[in-house]
C-alpha cells in the first residue's frame, strides 16, 4: 500500500489528512467528523437492488445478476458535501437488520455497523486522483477540472465479501 501511495503522491500533492482518509480500514465517518469537529450526516440520493454487473459480483464473490444494494450517499455538514459515497451491498449476506438499516440510506454504513455491533474488517482495494468531472463538480460545488481523490474497498465479514464502497472526496477539501 506504501508504494502505491507514492506512486499517486508523484502525481498530485498529498497532506497527511489526504494519505489518511484514501488508507483508513475504519469509519470514514470518524474521521470525518474528527476532522470537522462536529456531527457529519448521510444525504441519500439513490438507493435501489440491482443485479450485480460482472465486476461488482466479481468482488463480492456473487453470482452475476444476483440482487445487490446499490446506494448512493452524500457525507456532509450542514454547509457541504465532503464525501460522495457508493456502495454495493450482498444481500444474500446481510442480518434482516442490518440489510433494513443499508437500504433505509439514512445512516453511514460505519455508523450502522457500530449500533449493531457488526465484527468485520476493510480492505483497501486501491486509490487514485481524477479529474472532478461535471456530476461531481455540482456534487462538491467545485470546477470541474478539479481533482478529486478516490478510493475502493471491501468490508468483509467471516472471510467473505459484505459490501463494496467508493468514497470520493475533493482534494482542495482537506
Amino acid at each position: 500500500m506504501l508504494r502505491r501511495l507514492e506512486e499517486l503522491a508523484g502525481r498530485v500533492e498529498l497532506n497527511p489528512l489526504h494519505r489518511i482518509l484514501l488508507t483508513a480500514d475504519g469509519s470514514l465517518t470518524r474521521i470525518l467528523e474528527a476532522i470537522e469537529m462536529r456531527p457529519v450526516g448521510v444525504e441519500a440520493v439513490l438507493q435501489r437492488v440491482v443485479g450485480a454487473e460482472r465486476e461488482v459480483a466479481a468482488l463480492l464473490e456473487v453470482s452475476p445478476g444476483e440482487e445487490v444494494n446499490y446506494r448512493v450517499v452524500n457525507l456532509r455538514t450542514p454547509e457541504r458535501v465532503l464525501v460522495r459515497a457508493c456502495s454495493y451491498a450482498a444481500l444474500s449476506r446481510l442480518e434482516p437488520e442490518f440489510r433494513e438499516l443499508v437500504m433505509r440510506a439514512e445512516k453511514p454504513i460505519g455508523r450502522i455497523m457500530a449500533e449493531l455491533q457488526v465484527e468485520s474488517r476493510r480492505e483497501v482495494l486501491d486509490f487514485r486522483a481524477l479529474r472532478a468531472g461535471a456530476e461531481l463538480a455540482e456534487v462538491f460545488g467545485i470546477p470541474e477540472d478539479s481533482t478529486v481523490l478516490e478510493r475502493r474497498y471491501l468490508i468483509v465479514r467471516h472471510g467473505r465479501p459484505l459490501i463494496y464502497i467508493t468514497e470520493s472526496f475533493p482534494h482542495s477539501f482537506f
